[in-house]
């Protein structure tokens, strides 16, 4: 059996020591299969409680900005996620972004980034919460046209689901994107389902299209977790980043975060679970994630205070 690299470690024996002692610090995490365990139905996912708290604590710290990059849609993420006002939230793979927890009472050292949410020039308090866009440009006409592609796309695949086997395709609209879930098929379905839809991406380089656990997700903008961790950076004008993740399309954050520690930023990647990975460290379970951050919280506040 092949050596997993980097190999599965500890929460407590992964060198946090350029983390604690940041002057600002960015602690970035995905949300499903990190904060909460995976789950088949995705409305479903609750915080480990215990991340949960330290996510609390890290974003009461002085110097410290903690924020989600997922894919899915901001406004699920803000309330599945049950984040401090502090947290900042990328969403969609990087397309949809609120940053306006950088100015709500802003802990101390960290610097306020001014309005932030989807738009330039806009406030927390100017935001319509029923507006499906609030956290991005609206589509064009031919995003528009895309998206409803992608419907159609769900129906064709549906309506020739393999009598064989159990579980159907799911489909998760997003504002500029749909999410094609597998999980809770049998195998034989989720072989149909996913043939089809790498078939579908194949035939539409003008859509994104991502590959992760279970699913395979399509965006009309060509955004990617590393965009969205190098703006949430820039935003919160970090000195140094942690990123978290667990899936494929996490590797694109990896990558863009070893640019940065290539040029003499310091960082922390870090990849939940055993698949081919170029994060620095690895982690068994959500558990684990749970234990280390608790332990990230306590160690850095022993150094900023808080």
């Amino acid at each position: 059996m092949t050596a997993l690299s980097p190999p599965l470690q500890a929460p407590e024996a992964i060198d946090i020591t350029a983390l604690t002692t940041a002057a600002r610090l960015l602690v970035a995490l995905d949300f499903d299969g990190v904060i909460a365990p995976l789950q088949d139905d995705p409305s479903t996912s609750t915080p480990v409680a215990e991340s949960a708290t330290a996510v609390e604590a890290l974003a009461a710290l002085p110097g410290t900005a903690v924020g989600y990059i997922s894919g899915r849609d901001v406004a699920a993420l803000k309330d599945l996620s049950r984040a401090p006002a502090r947290a900042l939230f990328v969403g969609s793979h990087g397309v949809e972004q609120d940053f306006t927890g950088l100015t709500a009472g802003t802990p101390a050292g960290v610097p306020a980034g001014g309005p932030a949410g989807g738009q330039a020039g806009t406030s927390a308090d100017a935001v319509d919460p029923d507006d499906p866009f609030r956290y991005s440009a609206a589509p064009d006409d031919g995003e528009r046209a895309l998206l409803a592609r992608l419907d159609a796309e769900f129906e064709r695949i549906a309506a020739a689901t393999p009598a064989a086997g159990h579980g159907e395709l799911r489909i998760e609209r997003k504002p500029l994107g749909a999410t094609f879930h597998t999980r809770g098929c049998s195998p034989e379905r989720a072989e149909f389902f996913t043939a089809e839809l790498r078939r579908f991406a194949s035939a539409h380089p003008e859509l994104r299209s991502l590959t992760g656990h279970d699913m395979v997700e399509f965006g009309v903008r060509m955004h990617t977790k590393g965009d969205g961790l190098d703006t949430m950076i820039e935003r919160a004008q970090a000195t140094a980043a942690l990123y978290i993740g667990d899936d494929t399309t996490d590797e694109d954050a990896f990558a863009h975060l070893a640019d940065r520690q290539d040029s003499g930023f310091p960082g922390l990647s870090i990849r939940v679970g055993t698949a081919d990975t170029r994060a620095q460290a690895r982690l068994g379970s959500t558990d684990d994630v749970a234990a280390f951050l608790t332990r990230l919280a306590r160690e850095r506040a022993a150094h900023v205070g808080g």
